[in-house]
């Protein structure tokens, strides 16, 4: 499924979000920044009731058990005002949209695969959900207290007043708020407002020229109400394709082609482990590169990242090199022995 974001906003803003989308992350808020008062309302009278009326017919340890389900339920109510929501669309072309979270169409919107983007948290507790809207707040009862049952979460924060229906939106539910990173693949086009300005266009082409990311303008239908998306070309060429190969204005020479063949990020442990395969050996400035580029753009919350690279059609017992950053100190070693065994 394709869902969309709307961003915008004056320079300062549009540099923050370029920002986030050329460093492959976003911003999941939380409950209390979030535009409507009304977010996280659950009612829990009947959820009460139930666990009152069980209470009568059960023995004594049971009756703690009980006890015990009760202050689940308070602690999933504590711990969910820190989790992270980010909030996305099913459409790109709601006038509304446009007009609220970008900027009058002074900003643009973003377009992603969602299972692409979901896929980015397969080490870590992330749910996804598409809202309801209803006339009430949703009711908690004991079955969505069972253990490996989302509804709990589903009801405490995906359901919103009809109102705001036309949104059709579509939430990642993540355990903290605050900055996330995701699949730099998950991002699919980008289409620029009616009013954006022609130099923030040509900046935010420019910057992701080398990534495989489709760009439309959004225009207004002769005549009628609607818009439409028109898909423009992209003037800038890229010198090489995005985390595919160590141009030559780095080597000093001719490109270096290399493979990403594992990356892994574990989030909760702020450690990252990515395996490169590269196309030859390369030099410690150049494993410098590379590593930077990585720790930046795809691990930049990481405490602990860890790359290991291999040479093509070279069968090693230990990888050719490593670069370990921790804390933001970087340390390289190259195992040029190991090619002489």
């Amino acid at each position: 499924m394709l869902v969309y974001k709307y961003r915008g906003g004056n320079e300062e803003v549009f540099q923050r979000d370029l920002d986030g989308v050329e460093n492959n992350y976003f911003w999941a808020s939380n409950f209390e920044t979030l535009n409507d008062p009304c977010e996280n309302i659950v009612v829990s009278d009947k959820f009460l009731t139930q666990t009152k009326s069980l209470g009568f017919l059960l023995s004594f340890k049971r009756k703690d058990a009980l006890k015990n389900l009760h202050g689940a339920f308070e602690n999933l109510l504590s711990a969910n005002k820190r989790i992270g929501i980010y909030s996305l669309s099913k459409s790109y072309l709601d006038k509304l949209l446009w007009a609220h979270y970008a900027n009058s169409h002074k900003g643009f919107c973003l377009e992603y695969n969602s299972n692409l983007l979901l896929r980015s948290f397969k080490t870590e507790r992330a749910y996804s959900f598409s809202v309801s809207y209803e006339n009430k707040p949703p009711e908690i009862t004991i079955a969505d207290m069972q253990i490996k049952n989302d509804g709990l979460i589903s009801k405490m924060s995906s359901f919103k007043s009809k109102r705001w229906e036309y949104e059709q939106e579509f939430r990642i539910i993540t355990d903290n708020s605050g900055k996330q990173s995701y699949d730099y693949q998950s991002l699919k086009a980008i289409y620029f407002g009616l009013r954006m300005e022609e130099s923030q266009k040509m900046e935010m082409m420019k910057k992701l020229c080398d990534r495989e990311v489709d760009f439309y303008q959004i225009e207004l239908l002769d005549k009628t109400y609607k818009f439409k998306a028109v898909k423009i070309k992209n003037p800038f060429i890229p010198e090489v394709k995005y985390l595919s190969a160590i141009p030559a204005s780095v080597t000093g020479a001719k490109k270096v082609n290399f493979k990403i063949t594992e990356n892994i990020f574990y989030k909760l442990n702020s450690k990252g482990r990515m395996t490169i395969e590269l196309e030859y050996a390369i030099s410690e400035k150049e494993i410098e590169w590379i590593a930077n580029i990585i720790n930046n753009q795809i691990f930049h919350t990481a405490k602990r990242i860890y790359i290991f690279y291999n040479l093509k059609e070279i069968d090693l017992d230990i990888a050719w090199a490593t670069s370990h950053t921790e804390n933001g100190e970087m340390k390289i070693k190259i195992n040029d022995w190991a090619l002489e065994t």
